[in-house]
């Protein structure tokens, strides 16, 4: 009879049929026990080896307490990381910010109740035109840090913020993501890659990686986007993600008002009297517009 050895562990990245994993000692590649299983980085998962395995074998994922999602080209939700503590949102002067990808993923962590910071990075190059969209996001409770991972200014809050729990660095691709989770976890070596001659980031991380920080935190490296949207799960989820859209939704006339174009809608009246940013407003409709249309597929 074979002797079976069983452990435990933290998956630190996912790929096709299987996983590295870590248990505790060292990082170790793992195979899956059957089709149906399907880890993503950040789960805790239990894994057998007998004498006659090659590699250990993950038999169980263990109830999640959260898991980010984005929407893949066909509208379905794709896992990025699970059992998040915090998303860090990465932005800097070059590549120009997309704002309108901050609002999604700052609306993702809300769906989820996940804590959220606003990292800019690349503090030490002019910042033109950020600073308007950074007051409002902060003025709507997104805490930010400014930082330079170049100078390492700003280095030693962000690692006191990240100091417990999994924190997922997200953002644009070429924002510097994979360099802040090297100053951070120097031991991890991510790639990274210079800007190309179009000023648009080189995706230089394909999947979400873990990397231990301590025996309280980790942090997470996740792929480069141009695009991401949270699956629409939750009712009135656009809704759910805009914090003074729905904290005025309560004085629409209609309860099922979607801001749009119904009358007497409380959202679209403070948005004329421009207590509600235009962009922001303008992020939440394409937001509604795409669960719309995903809805009717």
């Amino acid at each position: 009879m074979n002797a079976v050895e069983r452990g435990r562990g933290v998956v630190l990245a996912a790929y096709g049929r299987g996983a590295l994993v870590h248990d505790g000692l060292a990082p170790r590649r793992c195979g899956l026990v059957g089709r149906r299983l399907k880890p993503v980085c950040g789960d805790v998962i239990g894994w057998r080896r007998d004498s006659a395995s090659l590699e250990p074998q993950i038999e169980s994922i263990e109830p999640r307490r959260n898991c980010l999602e984005r929407i893949d080209s066909r509208g379905r939700p794709e896992p990025v990381a699970a059992n998040i503590d915090r998303v860090a949102i990465v932005v800097a002067p070059e590549p120009r910010p997309d704002w309108f990808l901050v609002d999604r993923y700052w609306a993702a962590a809300l769906h989820h109740g996940i804590e959220a910071i606003l990292l800019v990075n690349k503090c030490d190059l002019a910042a033109d035109g950020m600073a308007e969209e950074i007051a409002c996001l902060q003025g709507l409770g997104l805490p930010c840090l400014t930082l330079s991972c170049r100078t390492g200014e700003g280095i030693d809050v962000l690692r006191a913020a990240t100091g417990t729990g999994a924190t997922l660095i997200v953002g644009q691709s070429g924002v510097g993501k994979s360099s802040l989770v090297n100053r951070l976890a120097p031991e991890a070596a991510a790639t990274t890659a210079t800007l190309g001659r179009d000023r648009e980031g080189r995706h230089t991380t394909t999947t979400a990686r873990r990397y231990p920080l301590s025996d309280r935190a980790a942090i997470v490296d996740a792929p480069g986007v141009r695009d991401f949207a949270p699956p629409a799960r939750l009712d009135r989820a656009a809704e759910h993600g805009f914090v003074e859209i729905r904290s005025r939704s309560a004085d629409c006339r209609f309860a099922d008002c979607r801001h749009l174009e119904e009358p007497d809608c409380a959202v679209r009246s403070a948005l004329s009297r421009q207590e509600i940013s235009a962009r922001r407003y303008e992020s939440y409709r394409r937001l509604a517009r795409l669960y719309a249309m995903l809805a009717k597929h």
